[in-house]
């Protein structure tokens, strides 16, 4: 930004935000003319006072039940006009507003503005949105625009840090959000008309119709319009991590613009859920034969890029609606790990801070962003604000040692390349059986394993906060490993462990089938349900894709037999563990490659879809006791930063699930969640009750070794817990040292 324009102070008190109105269009020869101003949004109309007042709703809701409210009569052209002082739409004495939602682009790619009679450089792509949106004159009265970089004081860090905290009230509050995807091209245009045709099939039912036309005729839709789509979704949009909150928050009043076309957010997002409902295993064959006839001389046609498209049917949508509907059911920690790992974002910290507007209001109010912070206390203090605010230790599941932030590892790193976003247990599945129908899917918030039962979490932070204590008990070791993933696409045989335990919790022959087509499917189906008989079909499911493909075409089942880009997860994790011995038997040995003639297809879809979910990010293992299941798998990393045999299986109270540590010199590491067929369920207390485990304090510590931080560490594991509640209290004592736990704190002690 010019040093010319000067910003005065925006007032916490009158709830002011800045504005622009954008001059009507000048030509290419003359730049885009801009004035900013402050308004406040508590000054709203009496006629919006009367909604506010009695509507039981608040964010987008509230702004859609406005619409309906103030819509204008369409027969009286000049209530129409957004610039008319007298519109009954605008809810404030000053107008209203929308906010833009873009790319920045490179700091040196630059177009120069004029704003208040000053010259601003601004980025070249938000030098596009502005001119092609004052060619539209809809932005230079009373309806003005909200755009961060002019909008916001980027060289006042507390000032940006402020209006970082308010993302959800201005994109929610927007009375329309306007994704700008980039200028126009000959493309752009072929794709909207695409994805409009692909609505309308979505709102009239004609999916199994449409399929059938497209297998007949590609062109059927438009020639060019679906490597156009392709295009569309590889633009440099859907990669910013920023514009996540910002369409959701603005649901189903945001538009999407490329130039001069637009399409609504709901049609589009009902385009792409029908590519992914019925077209899903037809696109790639259409785009081809048309890059084929397009361009003759190229030899190669790349398959559909699929991660915007994932984003915007697996996430955004999901999460449009549910904030259309109010918002209340917020994302997950979980499920915002993953949205960060969709987006791109300067700066590590914004994985956390771009989407504040997307949390829980009690965690969102906690936070203040601070760029003074390195990225790991960021992380550590988001950890330990959900697990403060939610009273349990979920956020456990997500951590590990093996981000590249140096966060502890108590806290994940919101940068870890190695999250498997299809891999959760409670996804949902894709296949014939379930899609969307009208309402896209989303991540269940329920938590579906209680390995602790309903053992409350007793912790305690340092003063820091950089390191945790907390209790539970030791149930077990990892004894044997399969074959790591090696990248998405491989599994490293050679790092095959084969087990050393002759122990066997499940006792008999069957016992073991049972547990390991459980284990396979992670023990829960579509809807989160227990698996049950039926899914035992698993292991009937044949490791050969021809051979699978042939069997599948036999039966009819056209959707396993299309799986030929994905089968590979299937042929290879049974290819790479054949020899893995289970038992005292090959892994291979348990399956056959025949589906029985009375199979069904809904068991063998949904056992496959749970299969492949399960191999995601996790490691087949067998325990020292006999058990068998998943631990965490860092497919990304090296041969070294890896689970071992030796790790220990942990039960935390206040955790759904068993976790993976490390002991590290009298503090621990968390690896990350373990599945132990078995002890999903609460079995393992009842184990502890029986006096089989011992309780004890975890200290989950961030690797910096200095003085302060051992003594930090002496004084938390000394803390003994109180029975009244689950933060434990402590007493400084060395001359109490006598158990054997203690003799590690007095190693520490010498170290310091």
């Amino acid at each position: 930004m010019d040093n010319a324009l000067h910003y005065s102070p925006l007032s916490e008190e009158q709830d002011e935000i800045r504005l622009i109105r954008i001059l009507p269009y000048a030509s290419r020869r003359f730049p885009v003319e801009c004035a900013i101003e402050i308004v406040s949004l508590k000054a709203t109309t009496e006629l919006y006072n009367s909604v506010l007042s009695t509507a039981d709703c608040t964010g987008r809701q509230l702004a859609l039940l406005w619409e309906s409210v103030s819509a204008p009569d369409p027969r009286n052209e000049i209530v129409q006009d957004k610039h008319n002082p007298n519109h009954p739409s605008h809810r404030y004495e000053w107008g209203d507003y929308a906010a833009l939602s873009y790319v920045w682009g490179r700091t040196d790619d630059t177009e120069t503005i004029i704003l208040n009679g000053n010259k601003l450089k601004v980025q070249r792509n938000l030098e596009h949105a502005l001119r092609a949106l004052s060619s539209r004159a809809e932005f230079n009265g009373r309806y003005m625009l909200w755009v961060d970089a002019i909008c916001i004081n980027q060289k006042d860090s507390e000032e940006r840090s402020q209006q970082i905290k308010r993302m959800r009230i201005i994109y929610g509050n927007a009375r329309s959000v306007i994704g700008w995807l980039g200028e126009t091209d000959e493309q752009s245009g072929k794709a909207f008309d695409l994805i409009e045709s692909l609505s309308t099939a979505w709102s009239k039912g004609f999916g199994e119709e449409l399929e059938h036309r497209l297998r007949e005729d590609p062109k059927y839709l438009g020639f060019g319009n679906w490597s156009a789509l392709h295009e569309i979704m590889k633009r440099p949009y859907w990669s910013r991590l920023w514009i996540i909150q910002e369409i959701v928050l603005g649901s189903s009043s945001a538009v999407l613009y490329c130039g001069n076309r637009s399409v609504k957010w709901e049609s589009f997002c009902q385009g792409i859920g029908f590519l992914f409902e019925y077209l899903w295993t037809t696109k790639d064959g259409i785009t081809a034969q048309e890059v084929r006839t397009m361009y003759p001389e190229r030899r190669d046609y790349p398959a559909w890029s699929t991660t915007s498209l994932h984003l915007v049917f697996r996430d955004l949508w999901g999460l449009s609606r549910i904030e259309s509907r109010g918002g209340e059911d917020r994302p997950s920690f979980g499920q915002l790990l993953d949205l960060a790992k969709s987006g791109e974002a300067h700066d590590p910290r914004d994985k956390v801070y771009g989407l504040v507007g997307m949390m829980d209001p009690s965690v969102a109010l906690t936070i203040v962003p601070d760029y003074s912070l390195s990225p790991a206390q960021v992380y550590a203090a988001i950890a330990k604000t959900f697990i403060t605010v939610q009273g349990d230790l979920e956020v456990l599941r997500e951590a590990n040692p093996w981000g590249q932030m140096r966060s502890p590892s108590w806290a994940p790193d919101w940068t870890w390349n190695g999250r498997i976003r299809h891999g959760r247990i409670m996804a949902s599945l894709s296949g014939p059986f379930w899609g969307p129908k009208g309402e896209p899917p989303g991540n269940s918030l329920a938590t579906p394993y209680r390995a602790s039962d309903d053992l409350p979490m007793e912790i305690e932070f340092s003063g820091d906060g950089m390191h945790l204590v907390c209790r539970g008990f030791i149930v077990d070791e990892v004894d044997g490993l399969a074959a790591r993933e090696h990248g998405y696409f491989s599994w490293a045989e050679n790092s095959i462990q084969q087990p050393r335990s002759t122990e066997n919790a499940y006792q008999t022959s069957d016992g073991v089938i049972e547990a390991l087509w459980r284990t396979i499917v992670a023990d829960r189906v579509a809807g989160g349900n227990r698996a049950s008989d039926r899914n035992a079909a698993v292991l009937n499911i044949p490791a050969d894709l021809e051979a699978a493909q042939r069997q599948f075409d036999d039966f009819g089942w056209k959707w396993l037999a299309n799986q030929i880009g994905y089968y590979f997860r299937w042929s290879g994790w049974r290819a790479a563990n054949r020899n893995f011995m289970l038992f005292g038997r090959e892994l291979d040995t348990y399956f056959t490659d025949t589906i029985p003639e009375t199979a069904s297809e809904y068991d063998y879809t949904e056992s496959y879809c749970c299969s492949n979910r399960t191999g995601q990010g996790r490691r087949f293992i067998t325990t020292a006791n006999g058990y068998m299941g998943w631990g965490p798998d860092n497919m990304f990393g090296t041969a070294v930063s890896q689970l071992k045999v030796g790790d220990k299986i942990a039960i935390l109270f206040g955790c759904s699930t068993p976790i993976a540590v490390r002991p590290q010199g009298g503090y621990h590491q968390v690896l990350g969640e373990a599945y132990i067929h078995g002890l999903m369920d609460g079995e393992s207390v009842q184990h502890l009750q029986e006096g089989r485990f011992v309780i004890q304090n975890f200290v989950f510590c961030w690797p910096t070794r200095t003085r302060n931080y051992f003594c930090d560490i002496i004084r938390l594991i000394k803390r003994p817990f109180s029975s009244e509640t689950s933060i434990f209290c402590w007493r400084w004592d060395l001359k109490s040292m006598r158990r054997r736990r203690d003799l590690v704190v007095v190693e520490l002690l010498k170290k310091c």
